[in-house]
C-alpha cells in the first residue's frame, strides 16, 4: 500500500488578526493563481478545504481570497444555498459551505459532484460534512488561539500538498513566502527546501469527546422531532436507514456514552407515530450508535443547530413519514368524522347569550368556510415564559383549541389547526398549512412579553407593506419571526415556493382585509380585557405571509405581567378569549361575506 506524501509545506500562523488573514489570503490567491497558469493539464482543478469552528473566520477568509482574484461586489455565504459560484478572467470558483450537509453523501447528488470535477478553483468549507471528497491541494484550519475568549486572536495552519504529477506549486512557494514572512525570525524558521516538509509550531486539535448535554423527544402526527444538546461545534455524525426490520442508525463520531444520552431510551413513548423503540451504545471507543426501531417507514432530516438563546449547540433529527398524507383531505375526513358524531350541533351555547348584539348569533355565511388556528411556538420553542413559569405555548395551544371546538358548532364554519400538540412548527410551514387546506382566514394566536413587567392588554397585528406602524410592533415581529431559529429549521428543506412566497407576494388587497377582520377582533377582545392598542398594529410577521388569506396575528394578553399571567392561566378567561375571538370573526364575515370558492395553488 503506497503511503502518502508528506505535505510540501505546512505551518501555523499564531495570533492572526483579520488584517493578517487577508493578507494569508491574497498570498494564497496569488499562488494558485500562478499554477493555475502554468497547469500542463487543462482539465486540472484545485481544491482548498477550510476547517473550524462556526465563526472562527472561514467564509471571511475565503471573501478576501476571492476578491484577490478580482471578484467584485457581494460574496455571499454558501451556509443556505450550498454552493456560490464565480468567474474572473476566465477563471472559475466554487465556494461550498457542507455545514448543513444532512447526509453526507448528499453532496454527490444535485450536480455537485459535476461541478466539483470542473477545472476549476473549488473552496470547501466544513469539508468533513461530505464522504468522499478527494483530498485537498490546500487544507486550512482557523481557529481561536483562547477557546474561552470569542474575541481572542485566530491561530492559521496551512497545509500545501505536493500534488506535482496535477498540480505543481513548486516553483511559485517562494513568492508566498516572500509575501508573508519578510525579514522575520519566522522567514529564517521557514526554510523552504523543494521537496522538504516544514514542521512549525504546529499544535495537534484538542482530543477531548463532545459531552451530550440533553435529549427531548416530540412525537406528533405531523413528525417526531429528536434533539440531542451538546458542548461542540460542528459535531461529525453518519445516519443510515436499513429494512426488516425498519431502523434509523445515527453515529456520533467523537463522543462518549453518558447518563444524559441514556436517558433517550426512557423518552421514547408507546404513542409516537413513528418510534417503536430505541437503543444507545458506544459502538467504538469513539463512536456513539443510536438505533431507533421504527413502526413505519419515514423520511428522515438530520441537521445542525448553533447556539441560541438557552440552548447549546443542538443536533436535530426529524422523522417525517415517508409518505406526505394531504392536509386537506386529512382535514375533511376529520371534520366529516366529528360531524357524524354530534350532528345536532350547531353553534357554541355561549354564542346564544341574550346579551350579545343579534345580529352576532346569527349564521353569517352561506357556504362553508375554513379557518386556519395557528397556536404559536411549540416543541422546542416555548415562547414567551411568565414570572410563575408559565409556558407561552401551552396557553396559546389551549385557547386555540377552544377557539376551534367553538368554531366548528358555528353553521358552515370548520376550523383547522396548523398544530395540535407540543411540537415546532416553522413559520413557513404554518403559512404552507393554511393555503393547502384552502383557508378562508388565519388567525395566529400569541401571549406577549414585553421588557417590562408593567406592560398589560390585548392587542391584534396584521402585516405591513411599508414597514411597521410603531417601534413596539417593530420590536414584536423581530421577536415572533425569531421563532424558527429557536425552533430550529432545516433551511435546508424549507419548499421552495413557500420561501418566494414569504419574501414579497403579499398583496394590498389581503393586507385591506387583514386590518378589517383584526378590526372586528379587537372590538370583541376589548370587552374581555384592555387593549394595550385600540387600533390594529401592523408590521413584518412572517407567519402572516399568506397572500391571499387574510391574515392576523393576536397578542391574548402579557405573560410577561404576572396578574395577566395569572389570567392567562385561567380556564375561564381562555373560554371568554375564545368566544370573543369566534364573535369577532362573525362579525368580519357578516360585513364582509365570503365570495365563491376558486381554488388556490
Amino acid at each position: 500500500m503506497s503511503q502518502k506524501p508528506p505535505p510540501l509545506l505546512q505551518h501555523e500562523f499564531a495570533a492572526v488578526d483579520e488584517a493578517l488573514s487577508a493578507q494569508i489570503a491574497r498570498a494564497t490567491a496569488t499562488l494558485v493563481q500562478a499554477t493555475m497558469a502554468h497547469r500542463t493539464d487543462p482539465s486540472a482543478g484545485i481544491r482548498i478545504t477550510l476547517e473550524g469552528g462556526l465563526g472562527a473566520g472561514k467564509t471571511t477568509w475565503v471573501r478576501s481570497f476571492l476578491q484577490a482574484l478580482g471578484i467584485t461586489g457581494r460574496i455571499k455565504s454558501p451556509s443556505f444555498s450550498v454552493v456560490e459560484s464565480y468567474e474572473a478572467d476566465g477563471l472559475q470558483m466554487h465556494h461550498f459551505d457542507f455545514y448543513r450537509q444532512a447526509d453526507p453523501a448528499a453532496w454527490q447528488g444535485g450536480g455537485l459532484r459535476d461541478l466539483l470535477s470542473e477545472p476549476a478553483i473549488h473552496l470547501i468549507e466544513w469539508p468533513q460534512r461530505a464522504r468522499g471528497l478527494t483530498p485537498a491541494h490546500i487544507q486550512i484550519h482557523i481557529n481561536w488561539a483562547d477557546n474561552i475568549d470569542a474575541q481572542a486572536p485566530r491561530c492559521l495552519r496551512i497545509s500545501i500538498n505536493d500534488c506535482a504529477d496535477t498540480i505543481n506549486f513548486r516553483p511559485h512557494l517562494q513568492a508566498w513566502r516572500d509575501a508573508l514572512l519578510p525579514k522575520s525570525g519566522e522567514r529564517r524558521q521557514l526554510m523552504l527546501s523543494l521537496g522538504v516538509v516544514l514542521l512549525l509550531g504546529v499544535r495537534s486539535a484538542p482530543s477531548s469527546a463532545a459531552k451530550m448535554l440533553a435529549v427531548r423527544i416530540w412525537p406528533a402526527k405531523d413528525y417526531t422531532r429528536i434533539t440531542i444538546e451538546h458542548d461542540t461545534e460542528g459535531l461529525v455524525y453518519k445516519t443510515q436507514r436499513l429494512e426488516n426490520p425498519l431502523r434509523f442508525v445515527l453515529d456520533i463520531e467523537g463522543a462518549l456514552l453518558n447518563d444524559a444520552l441514556r436517558e433517550l431510551i426512557a423518552r421514547v413513548t408507546t404513542n409516537d407515530p413513528y418510534i417503536k423503540t430505541v437503543r444507545v451504545g458506544q459502538y467504538q471507543p469513539r463512536v456513539i450508535r443510536i438505533v431507533f426501531e421504527l413502526k413505519q417507514d419515514i423520511q428522515p432530516q438530520v441537521f445542525s443547530l448553533p447556539a441560541i438563546a438557552q440552548y447549546q449547540n443542538r443536533l436535530v433529527l426529524d422523522l417525517y413519514p415517508a409518505t406526505e398524507q394531504d392536509p386537506l383531505m386529512s382535514f375533511l375526513a376529520t371534520y366529516e368524522k366529528e360531524r357524524a358524531i354530534s350532528p345536532s350541533v350547531t353553534r357554541a351555547p355561549d354564542m346564544t347569550d341574550p346579551s350579545a348584539p343579534r345580529e352576532i348569533r346569527q349564521a353569517v355565511v352561506n357556504r362553508l368556510v375554513t379557518i386556519a388556528l395557528d397556536a404559536g411556538h411549540g416543541g422546542e420553542d416555548p415562547g414567551a415564559i411568565g414570572k410563575r413559569g408559565t409556558y407561552e405555548k401551552d396557553i396559546v395551544l389551549s385557547i386555540a383549541r377552544r377557539l376551534k371546538k367553538l368554531i366548528d358548532q358555528e353553521p358552515n364554519m370548520r376550523a383547522y389547526l396548523t398544530r395540535d400538540g407540543d411540537y415546532f412548527v416553522p413559520l413557513h410551514t404554518r403559512v404552507q398549512k393554511a393555503r393547502r387546506v384552502q383557508a378562508d382566514l388565519f388567525v395566529s394566536i400569541h401571549a406577549d412579553a414585553w421588557v417590562s413587567p408593567t406592560a398589560r392588554g390585548s392587542s391584534v397585528y396584521a402585516l405591513s407593506e411599508k414597514g411597521a406602524s410603531s417601534s413596539a410592533a417593530r420590536w414584536m415581529a423581530n421577536k415572533e419571526n425569531s421563532a424558527d431559529l429557536i425552533g430550529g429549521l432545516n433551511i435546508r428543506h424549507k419548499d421552495r415556493t413557500v420561501a418566494e412566497t414569504l419574501l414579497d407576494m403579499s398583496t394590498t388587497a389581503q393586507i385591506k382585509d387583514s386590518l378589517k377582520l383584526g378590526q372586528s377582533v379587537l372590538k370583541e377582545i376589548g370587552g374581555i380585557n384592555a387593549l394595550h392598542k385600540a387600533k390594529v398594529e401592523q408590521a413584518g410577521f412572517a407567519v402572516l405571509r399568506a397572500p391571499e388569506i387574510p391574515s392576523i396575528l393576536v397578542e391574548t394578553a402579557f405573560i410577561s405581567n404576572p396578574d395577566e399571567e395569572l389570567r392567562l392561566k385561567d380556564e375561564a378567561y381562555q373560554d371568554q378569549m375564545a368566544v370573543a375571538l369566534t364573535a369577532g370573526i362573525r362579525r368580519y364575515f357578516l360585513a364582509n361575506p365570503p365570495l365563491s370558492k376558486s381554488k388556490m395553488m
